[in-house]
């Protein structure tokens, strides 16, 4: 079982969730669920088997994870499955961690200035404002 003293909620292993999860103060899962979640601290437990879109400010994944995730802190712990696209400001990926997806980091900055979201019209970064070696 996890280490988890300081949590608010839990979703136990033998719970499966489907739909919108809007929660604040800390999570932790370790059963299933599908759908939108959206808070402060998520931990996926090592028995969670999550897919969706996860917005929140901090997660910790041990378990696996199928889907985008937006956040300030990632951490992708020994033993966990991503599969899919994080959008972050700092990112932890341990040995041992399994990911296939694509990485994208977004200033603190960015974040708080609108959320808005990245795309053909809002790129990272700018070719026109780079150097370019001849």
């Amino acid at each position: 079982m996890n280490n988890f003293t300081n949590s608010s909620s839990v979703i136990s292993s033998d719970t499966v969730i489907k739909g919108k999860i809007d929660f604040k103060g800390e999570l932790l899962i370790e059963g299933k669920a599908s759908g939108d979640i959206l808070g402060d601290n998520l931990t996926l437990g090592p028995s969670a088997k999550v897919d969706g879109k996860i917005i929140v400010k901090a997660i910790t994944i041990q378990g696996n994870f199928t889907g985008f995730i937006r956040s300030d802190l990632v951490r992708l712990d020994a033993g966990s499955t991503v599969i899919g696209d994080i959008e972050h400001s700092e990112i932890s990926i341990e040995t041992g961690a399994n990911f296939n997806g694509k990485v994208i980091r977004i200033s603190k900055q960015e974040k708080k200035s609108g959320d808005n979201e990245i795309g053909e019209d809002n790129p990272v970064y700018s070719l026109a404002d780079k150097a370019v070696a001849k």
